[in-house]
C-alpha cells in the first residue's frame, strides 16, 4: 500500500477551488479510515488544500488554528450556518449549464 499520507495529499491535490471532499469518502478511495484521513489532514501543509476535506455532516476541519470557513467562504463554498452546505453545493455542480435563449 502507498504511504497514508501521500495517499491522501494525492487525493486532496485533486479536489477543485469551490469542492470539497469528506473524510469518508477519501477514505473510500484511498482504503483508509475516516479517523485516519482526519489525522492526516490535520498534518497537511499550507500548500495542500486541507480545507476543502470535510466531515460528513458539512463540518469543516478545526485544524490549522480553524481557518477552514474563511478559506471555504473565499471560494464561494455555501454555507448554512457554520457547516457546508453539502446538498447545495451538490445540486449546484448538477445542474445542467444555462444557454442564452434565441429571441423570437
Amino acid at each position: 500500500m502507498e504511504d497514508p499520507a501521500a495517499a491522501v495529499h494525492g487525493v486532496a491535490l485533486t479536489i477543485p477551488p469551490g469542492e470539497v471532499m469528506t473524510y469518508g469518502e477519501i477514505a473510500f478511495a484511498t482504503g483508509l479510515h475516516p479517523r485516519q484521513v482526519g489525522r492526516i489532514v490535520g498534518l497537511l501543509s499550507e500548500s495542500i488544500p486541507w480545507w476543502r476535506i470535510i466531515r460528513a455532516d458539512g463540518a469543516p476541519p478545526t485544524c490549522h488554528d480553524g481557518t477552514a470557513p474563511s478559506l471555504l467562504a473565499a471560494e464561494q463554498v455555501p454555507f448554512r450556518g457554520a457547516r457546508v452546505d453539502l446538498r447545495a453545493l451538490r445540486q449546484h455542480h448538477a445542474a445542467p449549464p444555462r444557454t442564452p435563449q434565441s429571441p423570437a
